[in-house]
């Protein structure tokens, strides 16, 4: 292997990140039971939901590259309202997020460890391991078990699904599915919302690829007064943020559908409905690897999944740990170069003050596995068009280098993005007020 091809792999990190951050409950649970329920009918809205955000997401990691500094100050440079519209987001709606995935992540627990206690205290440990793995490991601990678990359930699940598509209906719409009503519609925005991710966890890639560069030693490009060179220099960072962030993008589409003909040629052929508890539905997910690669693989993958989940808890609770970190220091005005985003005690009163919370809505406000998810996923969805578009705004500022603006292809596919988005929303909207 070359030089050059080392020094490209080596830049891989911020995207397996997203990804591990993505295949959670958008995959493991959502696709799952799109393929469970309607076979093959909702492949589209996969696809759908994961090309039309790709523009927005991209961008998260393209700004921080070209700039040195995260989305969040781009949003603050657009001006006051949308960063105190992220924030809130990040406050009210990824509460629930975290809540979503620690429950999934305890379920996991319970089914593949055979842990006896209730779902509460199971929670529990689950939070506060994820807290202290973040609070002594940091973001190259993070990278790096990422990247192991990652590998492991991603080649346990194309071989299971490879094994799966002989049973596969391939109907366009199976009869076996339910009638596409007012209720399927609301799966579909479920399923949308969060597929592969809610659009305003760009930001939390904006701030992976910063700290990919401050844990590497890679300063952000600065001007030194050579403009061919500093172009140069923007340019070859811009391409490394986005080819990092496609490997972990282009993976969890492949991910997303490999789950749900997963969901399709095991449960959907069977008959089996997907259970409406996270313990009960995460044996159930174990099964499917046992069903198609044998009883042998049950503890393997089981472990794996598990894994992963506690993956996608721990990059959501960094993630939003230092998007909240560094928003506050926005609003009042405090440099991002001085801000311990990953690090100090603002970091970790934050991290549990994250973890309580979640614990405090998953024990109050749960009614029922499936409906908790489905409240939380629809909110991003609801929400993504808005994303979409500051998103946009942000990269066209004159803030923003030229070679870094979109332009040409991913210009127009960011714009017929934000409308799609706002007009399925718009209907939404409508089937709940009408």
């Amino acid at each position: 292997m070359s030089k050059s091809s080392l020094g490209w792999l080596r830049q891989l990190g911020p995207g397996l990140l997203f990804a591990g951050m993505a295949i959670g409950t958008s995959h493991l649970v959502q696709s799952t039971r799109a393929g469970a329920v309607f076979g093959l009918g909702l492949a589209g809205v996969i696809l759908f939901a994961n090309v039309a955000k790709y523009p927005a997401f991209r961008f998260g990691a393209q700004y921080a590259a070209a700039t040195g500094e995260t989305l969040i100050a781009g949003y603050r440079r657009v001006g006051l309202l949308p960063l105190l519209f992220l924030m809130a987001v990040f406050v009210f709606a990824h509460g629930f997020a975290v809540a979503a995935i620690s429950l999934v992540t305890a379920g996991m627990l319970k089914a593949v460890l055979g842990v006896s206690l209730p779902v509460i205290p199971t929670i529990v440990l689950v939070l506060v391991g994820c807290t202290l793995f973040l609070a002594l490991g940091r973001y190259k601990l993070l990278e790096r078990v990422n990247r192991l678990f990652m590998g492991l359930l991603t080649v346990a699940t194309l071989i299971a699904t490879v094994l799966a598509l002989p049973s596969v209906d391939w109907s366009f719409y199976p009869d076996s599915a339910p009638a596409f009503d007012l209720g399927a519609f609301m799966f579909v925005v479920a399923l949308a919302g969060w597929m592969p991710s809610p659009i305003e966890a760009s930001v939390f890639s904006s701030l992976w690829t910063l700290a990919k560069k401050q844990s590497s030693g890679v300063a952000a490009p600065a001007a030194s007064g050579d403009a061919a060179s500093d172009a140069a220099a923007r340019a070859t960072a811009v391409h490394d943020a986005v080819a990092d962030f496609n490997v972990g993008y282009v993976g969890t589409t492949i991910l997303a559908l490999c789950f749900m003909l997963l969901g399709a040629g095991v449960m959907h052929s069977s008959g089996v409905i997907p259970e409406d508890t996270a313990p009960g539905f995460a044996a159930q997910l174990v099964g499917l690897y046992a069903g198609t690669l044998g009883a042998w693989s049950a503890p393997v993958v089981g472990f794996a999944a598990l894994t992963v989940m506690f993956t996608t808890a721990i990059t959501v609770l960094d993630g939003l740990t230092r998007a909240l970190v560094v928003s506050w220091a926005t609003l009042r005005a405090v440099p991002e170069a001085s801000t311990q985003a990953g690090t100090g005690r603002a970091y970790v009163f934050v991290l549990v003050g994250l973890g309580v919370a979640a614990l405090l809505l998953v024990a109050f406000f749960m009614q029922g596995f499936r409906a908790f998810i489905d409240l939380v996923t629809s909110i991003a969805f609801l929400t993504a068009p808005v994303f979409a578009y500051l998103n946009h705004r942000v990269m066209m500022q004159d803030g923003v280098p030229d070679i870094a603006k979109p332009r040409g292809m991913i210009r127009l596919w960011s714009y017929a993005s934000i409308i799609l988005l706002s007009l399925f929303a718009l209907v939404y909207i409508w089937l709940l007020v009408r």
